[in-house]
């Protein structure tokens, strides 16, 4: 009776297929991707070696670029996900809102004394604006006066300390080219 199930026996039930690239030369038929945007925006002859770039990039030229390469795998019939549209559709649920938010904004991330007017400020965005700062980070610039406490022109003078009170996100793919030896996101 060996391979058969019977009423008696549990029935064996396949083990889902693994997500993963599983061939150097079979096609693509899914790609999750992340168009340039805000830490793009925000990369520095000062910063973008510490961020894994070799140097910065021209950001309307990139977005060009990556617009033009999205609609050449479209034509393909490669199915293209963008991650600030997966991330902005995840933040319209409360739940995961929460659930996010509760895991970003803590004392070791943005500060103690920065936690509750940063996450007050970033509860009142809409669900794409705050996607863009999870990705790009947030900038104590980005903090509106009236959600500005008085830590935040410590972090800002203080030497050492960046200004980013939420470091921006990993990312799947970036449209500049990383170092020798080392992998951009």
């Amino acid at each position: 009776m060996t391979g058969t199930a019977t009423s008696s026996s549990p029935v064996a039930v396949p083990p889902a297929a693994p997500h993963g690239v599983n061939s150097e030369v079979g096609g693509l038929r899914k790609v999750l991707v992340c168009a340039p945007g805000l830490a793009h925006q925000r990369l520095t002859p000062t910063n973008c070696d510490d961020l894994l770039f070799d140097d910065v990039l021209w950001v309307q030229n990139a977005r060009r670029d990556h617009f033009d390469f999205m609609a050449k795998m479209r034509k393909r019939g490669i199915e293209v996900v963008e991650l600030h549209n997966v991330l902005a559709e995840t933040l319209a649920v409360p739940e995961a809102r929460t659930w996010l938010l509760d895991r970003k904004i803590v004392a070791n991330e943005v500060g103690l004394g920065l936690v509750e007017d940063t996450r007050a400020f970033l509860e009142e965005l809409d669900d794409r604006r705050l996607a863009e700062f999870m990705i790009g980070g947030l900038s104590t610039a980005d903090l509106p006066a009236d959600f500005r406490p008085g830590y935040v022109a410590l972090a800002r003078e203080s030497t050492g300390v960046r200004e980013y009170l939420m470091p921006r996100c990993p990312t799947p793919s970036t449209p500049a080219t990383p170092r020798a030896g080392s992998t951009a996101g």
